[in-house]
């Protein structure tokens, strides 16, 4: 009912009131749903969107994927703005770009990067490689292979490190790790409760 395709190839707009404006093979099938270009897309939930790129895939219901390729956005209100093979499964949670990442923790987000993971609820990983930050609140602004594990708790940089206690934070360095409440290092210093 009042959908409709209006150019390409091999486009099919199945869903109530959906769209496919153009590209190849795209899939329009969940209730309001549109599909602006592009190559293998689907947007197959109520208000669900892809803008164009290749394969990629908006499940949730008023999730949207602005391009790339082989994106997904799995959560109700969650996006995935480029890169590759990014997956944003949490409820509103975002990835805007880089590759291989997930944001599957509510209201999670991942900036860039590559093979980056916010699993907690509110958490965020702005960039760098290898980077999670796992716990309600925690961050990860960048470097390798970080790990922010404790509530509120953050590491701006370097590689190797974790920041387990509660509010702690480690600034930078290697191989460095904040586990006590309120902790933190920096480089060679630290301190503790």
């Amino acid at each position: 009912i009042g959908s409709s395709v209006c150019g390409g190839f091999d486009n099919t707009a199945s869903g109530y009131w959906s769209s496919v404006s153009g590209g190849y093979t795209n899939t329009a099938s969940g209730t309001y749903s549109s599909v602006s270009g592009g190559a293998g897309n689907t947007a197959s939930n109520w208000y669900s969107s892809v803008s164009g790129g290749d394969r990629n895939e908006a499940y949730g219901g008023h999730s949207s994927v602005s391009g790339g390729r082989n994106n997904t956005a799995y959560g109700n209100e969650s996006s995935v703005s480029g890169g590759r093979f990014n997956t944003a499964s949490g409820l509103s949670s975002s990835v805007s770009g880089g590759y291989r990442s997930e944001a599957s923790g509510s209201f999670s987000s991942v900036s860039g990067g590559d093979d980056n993971t916010a699993i907690g609820q509110f958490s965020s990983v702005s960039g760098g490689a290898g980077n999670t930050a796992s716990n309600w609140f925690s961050s990860v602004s960048g470097g390798r292979n970080n790990t922010a594990d404790g509530t509120w708790s953050s590491v701006s940089g370097g590689k190797n490190s974790t920041a387990s206690g509660q509010y702690s934070s480690v600034s930078g360095g290697s191989n460095r790790s904040a586990s006590g409440i309120y902790n933190w290092a920096a480089g060679s210093l630290s301190e503790s409760n």
